[in-house]
């Protein structure tokens, strides 16, 4: 008896084409449906659009799919703004889980508790080839906001806090690798060297001070820092916050309950803030 469809978000409708034939025929639902796990292994994070857009399917077709693949344990919904991640679940299926939604959830509960903490929007970023990626932020709770949202939002490797957090502490090779896409703008020799001594001046500042600072020229209404995170030995992605660069901000005890909340990401514990300044 063939299966008939209804509104069920775990069902799966049975598509085929043309008339009976000996050909294999495919079951196109099963195919949208894979075609979005190999997206979503792509990157920590993917938002309905972007899907709907690289499978060219209408977006509340894309949602069934995804919230099919929530209820079967693949994919878990990170926010309204953020989008999904895919589960440790989907690393039985091949290798490219690349780890960071296992500490997701832990790194958004510490990001929302810093913000209720200190009232700055907070974000957690991670590497899209050449810059970092905001990929969830506190800013919808957070009364100090400066912005609507900054999702998706890329932040340079060499100019904002979240890119030197990320170039100062990943490792020697990758970073070597990062500095030579960021070469491959340049259009001369000299500007290339230019690059490299630029680089190699903020990852020393930058491990000097143990945090990435944005400050200056770049959005000069506000200051941000952030700190790396680590799911074990791997860097996976950074966790920041913003406050107005005129406001009366205690910057120590900031950068204390900042690197608290890094450290319970990396040790998938709990957030506390630091004693000292409770």
């Amino acid at each position: 008896m063939s299966p008939e469809p209804n509104g069920d978000a775990v069902s799966i409708i049975l598509e085929t084409e043309g008339p009976m034939t000996a050909a294999p025929k495919t079951v196109r639902s099963v195919e949208r449906t894979l075609q979005i796990l190999e997206l979503m292994n792509r990157t920590a994070v993917v938002r309905v659009q972007y899907l709907a857009e690289q499978i060219g399917l209408p977006a509340p077709t894309v949602v069934r799919l995804l919230e099919t693949l929530v209820a079967a344990g693949y994919v878990r919904k990170i926010g309204r703004q953020a989008g999904y991640c895919v589960t440790e679940k989907v690393a039985a299926l091949g290798a490219g889980h690349h780890g960071l939604p296992q500490v997701f959830d832990v790194a958004r509960e510490a990001a929302e508790d810093l913000t209720r903490r200190t009232l700055w929007p907070t974000a957690l970023a991670t590497l899209d080839v050449d810059a970092l990626v905001i990929r969830f932020s506190t800013i919808p709770m957070s009364p100090l906001s400066h912005y609507q949202s900054t999702i998706n939002r890329r932040m340079t490797l060499l100019d904002y806090a979240h890119g030197r957090a990320y170039l100062g502490f990943c490792p020697t090779e990758e970073r070597q690798h990062l500095v030579a896409l960021l070469q491959q703008t340049a259009g001369s020799a000299d500007e290339a060297r230019a690059i490299a001594e630029r680089a190699e001046s903020v990852v020393a500042l930058t491990r000097a001070s143990g945090f990435g600072e944005r400050t200056g020229n770049i959005q000069p209404e506000t200051h941000s820092l952030a700190l790396p995170l680590r799911m074990g030995a791997k860097l996976v992605g950074t966790l920041g916050i913003t406050y107005f660069a005129k406001a009366k901000v205690d910057v120590s005890a900031l950068k204390s309950d900042l690197r608290a909340a890094a450290e319970a990401c990396t040790n998938g514990t709990a957030y506390r803030a630091p004693a000292s300044s409770g």
